[in-house]
């Protein structure tokens, strides 16, 4: 008679995700890990504009990107430049930081592999999992404050629902609302990532529209540009930056762009890799990128300039969308005027729409692709963004935004341990490694895998990491503590933070790869074990007849070139 197992192991063998079984690797493999097959990779470059429209720019966080810049001194123009050279960077960072997902169809966490080791990715991946909850939790709070105006128009009672919450951080209503909008977020998560491009063409369609109205109906309503054109500093009440001031505050306005965009390019790899085609995600990012967010931070900094005209007794600028639009409808709607309330509830619904991106798309579901790659019996991309999406109660978001100057402010410099972070990925990647990966190592366990380095860690990376960080630390510290302070050097140097932070890990990056070289840089697999580049029926590491083989890239540059050359084309 055979043994009686445990509850808990009936339990655990029950949720435990399904394993792919055609496959000869060390690791638990799953759907949701293994490089993507042809069958899941249904982005072409149009649904790519729709992904970046919405996760990129057109949403609550785009809308305000101008908030930031006026208050380092900057006038309206002078901070637009500052946007169009920050995400023109961008752009670029995001193709290159988007070039394995779209090439190798993998996902941001097993890339990490091959530049920290077989273990040392988890370091990095808690540092993403962890912002993935934040943004997720900020997104939310946003979103749920959309839908508070929306339900504001349609039954104003609802805001009679004012008893104070969390010390007066929020009142009932605003906790009704946000837990209304996290249920809509739920049925969201169901679908997988690669379902996503109507949505996407939707929400980005109708968001870009209505911004669009409603920079039309502020100017026209406003009589022209508003009080921030005509007069930046009596507006926003900052006195406006001249001399050297006024040159590093530009720089600062630059690296701050970077670095609220410093996660989304970490790890482009999880939503490129559903590219049919390598330079499918090309496109959008050149051209959306800068694109959008110029599109949207105008349109935030004419629609609020135009509210400090419109709307004088106001007790401060309107710069979140759903602050502008809460004000039009109390002051236009004030006199039964349907129409106007009725517009505002369409462009809160808009707004809602983008926010469902945000925290779905943008931060759950890639939460989720990492969770599934981290607990690779348990999570899958589904369970891991309803995981993301839940615990935003834990996050508490309210308490978040209301002390900003003290969490956000840290968590928003994370652009200092992000640029490091990339630079030495890039250095791995494209410089020592010719963007050459063997995938099937990348799911081993042990030392037979070119990416067990020492014990799972690949020491060069931790050691450029460091030599990227500690010199920003100073500076990081003087922001959260005294950000209105100059500390000589240090303040400096953090203002600058994502560019040094980047070159000098990279730099240090290739300077121990010099003394230390990184060993079988140039390895690909033989064959196609993964179905990756076809559909061929894979056991046990023996490839069917008829399927697609890999050449190895040999260790000669000139025959490591034209192997490369015939992986491509296999692509």
């Amino acid at each position: 008679m055979a043994p009686r197992t445990s509850l808990l192991s009936r339990i655990a063998r029950r949720i435990e995700v399904k394993r792919d079984t055609d496959t000869d690797v060390d690791i638990y493999v799953n759907k949701d890990t293994r490089p993507l097959p042809p069958s899941r990779r249904p982005y072409g470059p149009w649904h790519f504009v729709g992904l970046w429209m919405i996760t990129g720019s057109f949403n609550v966080g785009g809308w305000t990107t101008g908030s930031s810049l006026i208050s380092l001194g900057l006038n309206v123009w002078q901070s637009m430049l500052a946007i169009v050279i920050a995400n023109v960077l961008i752009g670029f960072v995001c193709i290159a930081g988007g070039h394995p997902g779209a090439k190798w169809h993998i996902g941001f966490p097993i890339w990490m592999k091959q530049n920290w080791g077989i273990w040392g990715y988890l370091f990095p991946m808690t540092i993403r999992v962890f912002l993935s909850f934040v943004w997720t939790a900020t997104n939310a709070w946003y979103g749920s404050q959309c839908l508070k105006v929306l339900l504001a128009c349609i039954w104003p009672s609802f805001l009679d629902l004012n008893t104070p919450l969390a010390s007066g951080a929020m009142q009932t209503c605003d906790m009704a609302a946000f837990v209304i909008y996290i249920a809509l977020c739920l049925p969201l998560m169901w679908f997988e990532p690669e379902r996503y491009k109507r949505p996407f063409l939707i929400a980005s369609t109708t968001v870009a529209t209505t911004v669009l109205a409603l920079l039309i109906w502020a100017t026209r309503r406003g009589g022209g540009g508003g009080a921030l054109l005509a007069d930046v500093s009596a507006a926003s009440g900052v006195a406006p930056a001249t001399g050297p001031a006024l040159g590093w505050a530009f720089v600062a306005a630059v690296t701050a762009n970077i670095g609220s965009m410093a996660t989304h390019m970490w790890s482009q790899s999880d939503y490129t890799r559903y590219a049919r085609r390598p330079g499918d995600q090309v496109l959008a990012q050149l051209v959306m990128v800068p694109l959008g967010a110029v599109v949207v931070a105008c349109a935030g900094l004419v629609c609020t300039s135009c509210a400090a005209s419109l709307y004088p007794d106001e007790p401060a600028l309107l710069w979140q969308p759903y602050a502008f639009l809460d004000a039009v409808r109390r002051h236009e709607g004030a006199d039964g005027n349907s129409g106007a309330r009725a517009g505002v509830a369409f462009a809160s619904f808009a707004f809602m729409l983008a926010q469902f991106g945000m925290v779905v798309a943008s931060n759950s579901v890639v939460a989720g692709i990492d969770l599934a790659a981290l607990l690779l019996r348990w999570f899958t991309v589904r369970r891991g963004g309803y995981a993301t999406v839940l615990s935003v109660f834990v996050m508490q978001p309210w308490s978040l935004l209301n002390s900003a100057t003290s969490f956000l402010t840290v968590v928003g410099s994370f652009s200092v341990f992000l640029g490091p972070l990339m630079g030495l990925m890039f250095a791995d990647y494209f410089v020592v490694r010719c963007a050459a990966v063997k995938l099937s190592d990348l799911y081993g366990a042990g030392p037979a895998s070119n990416y067990w380095f020492v014990r799972g860690w690949n020491l060069r990376a931790p050691a450029a990491w460091i030599a990227g960080v500690w010199f920003l630390l100073p500076g990081l510290a003087q922001r959260a503590v005294a950000p209105d302070d100059v500390w000589p050097g240090w303040t400096r140097l953090y203002q600058l933070s994502w560019f040094l932070g980047c070159i000098v890990s990279g730099l240090v990056y290739l300077a121990l790869d010099a003394v230390w070289p990184v060993p079988n840089r140039y390895a690909v697999d033989d064959a196609d074990y993964f179905g990756t580049f076809g559909d061929p029926p894979v056991l046990d590491g023996v490839v069917a007849a008829g399927s697609t083989e890999i050449a190895s890239l040999p260790a000669d540059a000139d025959e490591k070139i034209k192997a490369e050359e015939r992986v491509q084309d296999v692509v």
